[in-house]
């Protein structure tokens, strides 16, 4: 057997973004000080940063009108009206306090001349209510969220890979995963874990996330560890990706492009949102914008990349240096464009997963002790996120799931991990090691390129099940997968450990997307396209049993009270953006 170290502690999180640094803080503050953050990556370069637009709350500064019902209306409605109520009245009525505890923290988003902070229109939104630093507004959250970590000396340990969770009779005792700096491995002994790992938008070739990034590891864990996942099906593809050159395709144009005053126009200069959605244009809600895009290219209006055009030339470029500096410098850095006076190409992208794990209304799994938040999770925004509600999400379930998962570390003992079940689990990576026999990389881009075929924008049953035989023979060639040297810093072996992760939620995406026979917000079944509330207004929980995939459907719980209320009232009335 390997040479391993042990480290011990109260509570481990595993990822390094919003979700798990809010929930370290909250877990310190809570009395938990023996805590650790474990992230893939350096310091600060979670997926977060790449989270540009900014971040919702109901704070009425520009429209008094708004309230955290109708934003929590606003997030139903576009979640096809099968999220959890009750968790998106969580997640609304907690965002002004959320938000302005970032600005406590010193977080500098844009204000007006009065000191008010400024809230930008974002796509199907009633009135505006996303804050925003300029177009960087993950990235200032991390910086303000990283000083509160090292003000209370939280320790933070980098490029480490968690490839398996470690329990006893059904209670979380820790992780082990490969330092691959040190090139060692570690064992984890935890009273608590928070899985804060991410989404899985890097099951597709086309991505708004970066090549070592969102591979579903937080999913998968899970899965692996026999918690269910929910509503895997449900991909959002952001309406606007870059499409060239090769080397930066897919990477997010922001939506905030669109909410200053960008204009989506096709090859012959037409601006077809008036035909799929006149009454928000370019502003309705990402599953359809995405779609109408999609569907311009498919009926040859596309332009010579494959795109579309985006156009903010109308725009001064005074203020679109002030509020999109991010989006100018990336154009002028990448393609020598100058987005003030030259229309982008544009076209959708994998973006973000509203599947994950199965959790509480408090983020706890199945597992005693083993929580999630974040991208990891599912349900929370049903079959489309409303744009903005993604790092709201972050903080406000970081604080809840902090909470809770110190509160059950602080009532319980720490379990002992037998050095046989260290041993077992660790033979899952040495056997990883010999001749090379398949070409990882070549391997993990045919999977990424047959997911973006088969479950993709527009799916049908064919082609779905057509990507489930491309998954059996992509698996029996992952079979002879073999690496070569040590565990420092071993990419081939990172992207192997990443890819057994990556064909487990393949299959529960595809099996999932074929089970949803209707067409619902994100899910687009051309062979079924219509929505069916009837027989189809479920999540659909996907299980491992014996080996094999389980799926079944559950029911979304009735929307009740003034929220149900708010949301008739906000079906009722079409958007009108205001001047």
């Amino acid at each position: 057997m390997h040479n391993y170290r042990t480290v011990k502690c109260d509570l481990l999180i595993i990822g390094s973004g919003a979700a798990g640094l809010r929930s370290a803080i909250e877990a310190h503050d809570g009395g938990v000080k023996d805590l650790i953050v474990i992230g893939k990556c350096k310091k600060g370069d979670a997926h977060t940063v790449l989270a540009t637009g900014g971040i919702n709350a109901a704070l009425g500064t520009m429209d008094p009108k708004d309230s955290w019902l109708i934003h929590a209306a606003d997030t139903l409605r576009e979640g096809g009206h099968i999220a959890d109520y009750r968790e998106v009245e969580t997640l609304c009525k907690n965002a002004p306090d959320a938000v302005e505890e970032l600005v406590r923290w010193g977080a500098r988003f844009h204000t007006e001349k009065d000191g008010r902070l400024t809230q930008r229109f974002f796509g199907a939104h009633t009135y505006r209510r996303t804050c925003f630093y300029g177009d960087q507004t993950g990235k200032e959250i991390m910086r303000v969220l990283i000083k509160q970590v090292e003000r209370r000396r939280i320790r933070f340990l980098g490029d480490i890979f968690i490839f398996s969770l470690l329990k006893d009779a059904g209670t979380i005792s820790g992780a082990i995963g490969i330092d691959f700096q040190k090139g060692e491995m570690v064992v984890f002994n935890a009273k608590s874990v928070i899985l804060a790992a991410g989404g899985y938008s890097k099951l597709y070739s086309r991505s708004s996330s970066r090549s070592y990034e969102n591979h579903g590891d937080g999913a998968a864990l899970a899965f692996e560890a026999g918690v269910d996942l929910v509503g895997m099906e449900m991909v959002q593809f952001h309406p606007t990706g870059m499409v060239y050159p090769k080397s930066a395709q897919g990477t997010l144009v922001t939506e905030a492009v669109r909410g200053e005053g960008g204009i989506l126009l096709n090859a012959k200069g037409e601006r077809f949102m008036r035909k799929y959605d006149p009454g928000h244009m370019e502003l309705g809600p990402r599953d359809l914008v995405a779609r109408s895009i999609y569907l311009e290219i498919m009926k040859g209006n596309g332009t010579k990349h494959g795109g579309v055009w985006l156009d903010i030339t109308g725009i001064p470029k005074a203020k679109i240096l002030d509020r999109l500096p991010k989006m100018y410098a990336q154009f002028k850095e990448l393609v020598g464009l100058d987005i003030s006076k030259e229309k982008m190409e544009v076209a959708p992208t994998a973006h973000y997963t509203m599947g994950g794990v199965d959790v509480s209304l408090k983020g706890a799994t199945k597992i005693k002790g083993l929580f999630a938040v974040g991208e990891t999770v599912g349900q929370i925004h049903g079959a489309n996120r409303l744009g903005g509600n993604s790092l709201l999400e972050t903080v406000v379930f970081g604080k809840i799931v902090g909470e809770e998962a110190a509160r059950f570390a602080k009532g319980c003992k720490m379990q002992a991990i037998s050095p046989d079940y260290i041993g077992k689990k660790m033979m899952q990576v040495v056997g990883y090691f010999g001749r090379d026999q398949v070409d990882i990389e070549k391997l993990r881009s045919r999977l990424q390129a047959s997911i973006w075929k088969h479950a993709g924008i527009a799916r049908d049953a064919k082609s779905l099940k057509a990507g489930l035989s491309d998954l059996k023979s992509i698996r029996a060639e992952f079979d002879r997968v073999r690496v070569r040297g040590e565990f420092k810093g071993n990419l081939h072996l990172k992207m192997a450990l990443e890819m057994g992760k990556m064909l487990d939620l393949c299959e529960v995406l595809l099996q999932s997307a074929l089970a949803r026979k209707e067409s619902r917000c994100a899910h687009y079944r051309t062979d079924y396209p219509k929505r069916d509330d009837r027989r189809w207004k479920v999540n659909i929980i996907a299980s491992k049993l014996n080996g094999g995939i389980v799926l079944k459907k559950r029911k979304v719980p009735a929307v009740k009270g003034k929220l149900n209320d708010a949301l008739k009232a906000v079906e009722k009335t079409e958007h009108k953006l205001l001047e």
